[in-house]
């Protein structure tokens, strides 16, 4: 006599059906896939290896699909290797709205054999909304995962291509304006022994002062092409701060400075703009802004960064730099912020110092690159 209390459920029957039934149609529901995708003309389908990623993740949302219908609730998987996928397709040329056309298309395939199933069993609906949400969750969560691994691609060839620019900005520094510099300053030294051959030094002082200005933009110059050709950030951001604020012979000066949480949760590229921000306030602070103290506040989390750059220089009017054309610097601040997804507010006026506050987000996915 069969025990009641091991008989199975009919609901949990049917549920197994179902999964059974749509895990039978995966072979032909990637088959229509391909094809529609060929349809479009999708590069996603320009190769047998661009092929292969693609189906490997529609195999894992329908399968995920299947696996929800079993157990009655949305289960999704393989998620997190999405991230490097969205890399290599934009190395392919395959732009991210591909990937949401393909999503678009997983879904309308996997809706209309959910629902030819669920008609053909007579199954629960229960069973069936377990399963789209698999769906949606599965689409959207790939879709996301590859959008930051195709934006963090995106940010690090900018940062390539300003790099090359800074070193080709370096020759030129040193090429043609350091080199017509020193000509200069050759020619009015020869200058100086005429007029000392000739007995003449009613010029001096002028020559001198000339001298003196050509010096300075010769140690200028060769500062900007260190900067230029140089890392910004070896070792930790706060020695690279420290040790910029030491090349401005400011080693002296009250700079305090604290930088809690770790380096290792900014990605090497945010780093980096980071410390070209930090820096171009530092130099403000003590070349433009004549400050006697500086303070860097740096607070690092997981999923952020703030930081706060605050002096007791001279000051300056906001609106009327920005209107005047002449605010290069708090330009830069605005378009390295912008290309990490921060913010940047300014305030300040004339007499009273200068207060910068940066905000830069991280994300999970982004970390230790």
């Amino acid at each position: 006599m069969p025990n009641p209390s091991i008989e199975a459920d009919p609901s949990d029957t049917l549920s197994a059906d179902f999964a059974e039934l749509f895990a039978a149609r995966i072979p032909a529901l990637l088959a229509q896939y391909r094809a529609r995708l060929e349809e479009v003309g999708s590069p996603l389908v320009s190769s047998d290896e661009a092929w292969e990623q693609c189906a490997v993740q529609a195999t894992r949302i329908f399968e995920d699909c299947a696996s929800s219908l079993a157990a009655g609730s949305p289960m999704v998987s393989h998620v997190t290797d999405v991230f490097d996928l969205g890399t290599e397709r934009v190395r392919q040329g395959a732009h991210i709205t591909h990937s949401v056309r393909a999503g678009g298309i997983i879904a309308d395939l996997a809706m209309t054999v959910l629902a030819e199933c669920a008609a053909q069993l007579g199954a629960p609906q229960t069973d069936l909304v377990a399963a789209v949400r698999a769906l949606q969750q599965g689409i959207g969560l790939r879709l996301e995962s590859g959008s930051i691994g195709y934006d963090a691609f995106l940010l690090q060839r900018v940062r390539e291509a300003h790099e090359q620019g800074q070193r080709r900005l370096a020759r030129e520094i040193h090429d043609h304006i350091g080199n017509s510099v020193s000509l200069a300053l050759r020619q009015i030294e020869l200058y100086e022994l005429e007029c000392e051959r000739a007995g003449d030094d009613s010029g001096s002082r002028h020559v001198q002062l000339a001298k003196d200005a050509i010096l300075e933009t010769i140690t200028r110059s060769r500062e900007l092409v260190s900067e230029l050709r140089q890392p910004g950030v070896n070792g930790s951001l706060e020695t690279a701060l420290r040790g910029f604020a030491g090349s401005l012979g400011q080693s002296g000066a009250p700079l305090q400075m604290w930088v809690r949480g770790s380096d290792r949760w900014i990605p090497g590229a945010v780093t980096e703009e980071l410390f070209i921000m930090v820096r171009e306030c530092l130099r403000n602070a003590y070349t433009h802004a004549g400050a006697a103290n500086v303070v860097v506040h740096i607070d690092i989390a997981p999923h952020e960064v703030h930081a706060e750059i605050i002096d007791n220089g001279k000051g300056f009017d906001v609106q009327a730099l920005r209107a005047s054309g002449r605010g290069n610097g708090l330009l830069i601040l605005q378009e390295r912020s912008d290309l990490v997804g921060g913010t940047v507010h300014i305030d300040s006026s004339p007499g009273r110092g200068t207060r910068v506050t940066l905000w830069i987000p991280i994300a999970q996915e982004h970390q230790n690159l």
